[in-house]
């Protein structure tokens, strides 16, 4: 190791381009694989926070309302009917359901609208023109619970002070009908009002509309289903389990009633999360195409210093061989002088990055040496009789 130092102190600019050299391949490498976790960290983060929603569609997936979604199919998405290996409750959240049945009051037609919260209807959402007042001790959160509250318009408020009808409560009659359902009065605790367009339906929270379905002998028809996906990860296991009960929307389904035993399809809508992936996956190819190159850098640089290296020490080397030195000894020493230089340039550059990634740097100092390995294996097949002419 010694004698190594002292040849590599001979060429003190020859032996500093190679330390520098190595140095700054060090902190490419370490550049390359910080960008690299920084990619991840930031996919990471946007893999967390890109919501994936999914809405029970028509065949096509062009309408997602007025459905018609029968009991069986919504009761997969609700906590406890829904929840088991065939449901799709226990990978589903903020689940947002909306059905509907008509009902008559006063000689006009009214609808009565259950949903699990404002989010379920278009209609009351405030960028739509909605505005809700709700009465002293009630909020959005009337619509999570199972009481038999409800929300109605500032016009049939107003209307039920002018006929002097209670303010504090709305009653439903449900007729009989000819095929199904029975007679059914319930009265509902009215919670606020709203100014919008739904100005002849009357809202009430989910459960209390499946109870009123219940009791009045009604199918609990949903007109619109939608729910987000509470885990990004489970992606793949939800749409193994949708299978089951849904079709993939198709346009070219358009006039179609049912494809292969299904009516209903499961939009889900992950376009965020795909464009992350493949903006990381991009990331990932730039990130091994540059080490590629960097590797292929580090061979040819290897052989061009194996060559100067040569053309500089013809004398030496030819000395060395004449004095019984075997191909491999000067092989070895050679080999060894710029190992000590690779690694040394290594250990600076790469201290900035914590020498990260090692496995890249020690490809790095084996393409270099195998580039120089190469040309003094050239160099070295020659005999000695052919060194000692082109000395002279």
């Amino acid at each position: 190791m010694g004698y190594t130092w002292i040849r590599c102190r001979r060429s003190p600019l020859f032996t500093a381009a190679v330390f520098l050299f190595s140095g700054l391949i060090a902190l490419a490498l370490g550049s390359l694989q910080r960008g690299l976790l920084s990619a991840q960290s930031h996919y990471d983060e946007i893999y967390r926070q890109i919501r994936v929603s999914c809405t029970v569609t028509n065949l096509t997936g062009e309408q997602s309302n007025y459905l018609n979604i029968p009991p069986q199919i919504h009761a997969l998405f609700t906590e406890g009917t829904g929840s088991g290996p065939d449901g799709l409750a226990d990978l589903l959240g903020d689940v947002q359901i909306r059905g509907s049945l008509q009902f008559s009051w006063e000689g006009r037609e009214f609808t009565l609208a259950g949903i699990t919260a404002l989010q379920a209807d278009p209609n009351l959402w405030p960028e739509n023109g909605c505005a809700i007042f709700w009465n002293e001790g009630a909020g959005d959160w009337v619509f999570a619970g199972k009481e038999l509250k409800c929300l109605v318009s500032e016009e049939l408020m107003k209307e039920l002070r002018d006929r002097e009808f209670p303010e504090d409560s709305f009653a439903i009659h449900l007729e009989a009908g000819d095929l199904w359902g029975r007679e059914y009065d319930v009265e509902l605790e009215i919670a606020g009002t709203y100014a919008g367009e739904a100005e002849k339906t009357i809202y009430c929270p989910w459960e209390a509309y499946l109870e009123i379905c219940q009791n009045a002998m009604r199918g609990a028809i949903a007109d619109s289903l939608s729910a987000t996906l509470k885990d990004n990860g489970d992606l793949e296991r939800l749409r193994e389990r949708a299978g089951q009960w849904f079709a993939v929307p198709d346009a070219r389904l358009s006039g179609v009633y049912e494809s292969e035993g299904f009516y209903l399809a499961l939009d889900i809508n992950d376009a965020w999360l795909e464009k992350a992936q493949q903006d990381l996956k991009n990331s990932m190819a730039v990130n091994r195409i540059a080490a590629a190159s960097i590797f292929a850098l580090s061979a040819c640089a290897g052989a061009v210093v194996g060559f100067l290296t040569i053309r500089s020490r013809k004398h030496e080397i030819a000395l060395l061989r004449t004095l019984g030195t075997t191909n491999r000894g000067i092989y070895g020493s050679y080999a060894m002088e710029q190992a000590l230089c690779v690694v040394s340039g290594i250990a600076a550059g790469g201290a900035v990055f914590r020498w990260q990634p090692p496995y890249q740097l020690c490809l790095f100092a084996v393409f270099y040496l195998a580039g120089l390995s190469v040309m003094l294996w050239i160099y070295l097949r020659k005999n000695l009789l052919t060194v000692m002419r082109e000395e002279e």
